[in-house]
């Protein structure tokens, strides 16, 4: 039995189902599974609520004065001497992660927890979302490769995980590690299995409809889908739109509401504007014609929105290029970020056929995804490869 730790920013009980905060979660679930001690420390968030346990074995430390943060973590580690550790791949906090993991950990390994960008596809989105939205993303893709391999190399770390294909290619450019591809993983979940308590919740919308998920927010490609949608909304074969509008709690969703109401108006479209509970929501999935994710920052890694509609054999429309794009044309539609013509022939396109909610193609997608035990056994071949003892 091995010790672990894996280091992860600002993961919190409200998180956990995004993808960087998910895998790290069912990672160490599946390492304690195959007999390893695993401790996952959380550095929250400037500003954040502290929340200590998220699950069982993880411990939260605040992102302050390094010193205080070393002598705060020493203090909630004990004498614990690690076999190895897994250590997020950060572009702006690589001193704060050397001062603290100096004497702690055997094995070193990197992972990317979200997306590499490059400044060609982010000049795509500037046109359609506040540039300061956009600033942490082109501060990623401008800043000085050369600093992330030299924080790697004295990190000690020797070798990267990364999401898709893409990252991968992209970080083996500038780093001295090997970098190795590991996709997060899926539930033993399948297509369209709907149950009594689902068939008890009332639609918000007829079916078959076209659906968007997620916070009514530029980068999420909502207003660019609104005025796509508007472009077809008269064709008698075109279902609904309907947009279910997560609440996130930094929205002001009563401005924003009165702004996409007065932008935006037909008698297709519906607006829902709070967040739906898991079973609502997967009702509302299983009776789309298509889910539309049409990204102005598009991910290389693959989020778990676009996982789940897939395995429900949901069509999803996204954008191109890489990673969640790469995964998506397997099934579904990629068309160049922030072109609403584009998109509209997508949305067309997806109903050709009439308006079908099941997609074959799509459940088959999924299902050749590894699931979440075989994605921590692929962790743990790495670190034992490596030199942590099994």
């Amino acid at each position: 039995m091995a010790r672990i730790l894996i280091v992860s920013f600002g993961l919190t009980s409200r998180n956990t189902r995004l993808m960087p905060w998910r895998t790290v979660l069912e990672v160490a679930a599946g390492l304690r599974a195959r007999g390893h001690e695993v401790v996952v420390l959380s550095i929250a968030d400037i500003g954040r609520p502290m929340e200590h346990e998220v699950e069982r074995g993880t411990i939260t430390i605040r992102r302050e004065d390094i010193r205080v943060m070393r002598k705060t973590l020493l203090r909630l580690l004990g004498e614990t001497i690690f076999d190895a550790m897994f250590i997020p791949v950060s572009w702006s906090h690589n001193r704060m992660m050397r001062e603290l993991m100096k004497g702690i950990g055997g094995v070193r390994i990197g992972y990317l927890p979200g997306s590499v960008f490059e400044l060609r596809h982010l000049l795509r989105a500037i046109r359609k979302m506040p540039l300061n939205s956009l600033l942490p993303y082109i501060v990623q893709a401008v800043f000085p490769k050369s600093l992330v391999r030299r924080a790697l190399d004295a990190l000690g770390v020797q070798a990267v995980i990364a999401n898709s294909d893409y990252s991968r290619n992209k970080l083996a450019h500038y780093i001295t590690q090997p970098v190795v591809t590991i996709a997060p993983g899926r539930d033993p979940l399948h297509a369209s299995s709907r149950g009594e308590e689902q068939l008890a919740h009332e639609l918000f919308a007829k079916p078959p409809f076209f659906l968007f998920m997620g916070p009514p927010l530029p980068i999420r490609g909502a207003f660019i889908l609104l005025d796509a949608y508007l472009k077809i909304a008269d064709r008698p074969s075109v279902p609904p739109l309907l947009c279910l509008f997560r609440s996130d709690a930094h929205l002001d969703i009563e401005t924003i509401k009165a702004d996409v109401e007065r932008r935006w108006s037909h008698n297709k479209l519906a607006f829902v504007w709070s967040s739906l509970d898991p079973v609502a929501l997967q009702t509302h999935i299983d009776n789309a014609v298509a889910i539309a994710m049409p990204f102005l920052v598009v991910p290389s890694e693959i989020p778990l929105a676009v996982y789940e509609a897939a395995g429900m054999g949901k069509t999803v429309i996204t954008t191109k290029p890489h990673g969640t794009g790469d995964f998506v044309d397997k099934f579904g539609e990629t068309v160049p970020v922030g072109d609403s013509d584009s998109l509209a022939d997508a949305l067309l396109r997806t109903i050709e056929s009439g308006p079908s909610t099941l997609n074959s193609k799509a459940i088959a997608a999924y299902q050749s995804l590894e699931e979440w035990p075989t994605i921590a056994r692929r962790w743990e071949a790495l670190a034992i490869n490596l030199g942590m003892p099994e």
